[in-house]
């Protein structure tokens, strides 16, 4: 599969990004527009598999 390219954003909650309480990891939850459907369900494709993630802020 190519690389998967889309815009996205943390959401304004306080769980936007969570620590283990055992300190072994962490999970970030994103908002995703309507408009970036595509890469959606080629990320779901994904699932239960390990990816690379890179983050780029956008101007």
């Amino acid at each position: 599969m190519d690389k998967i390219t889309f815009t996205a954003s943390l959401p304004p909650i306080q769980s936007a990004i969570s620590v283990s309480g055992q300190g072994d990891g962490a999970r970030v939850k994103l908002d995703i527009p309507q408009s970036e459907l595509a890469a959606i369900i080629n990320l779901q494709l994904l699932s239960g598999q390990a990816f690379k993630v890179t983050i780029e802020p956008e101007e």
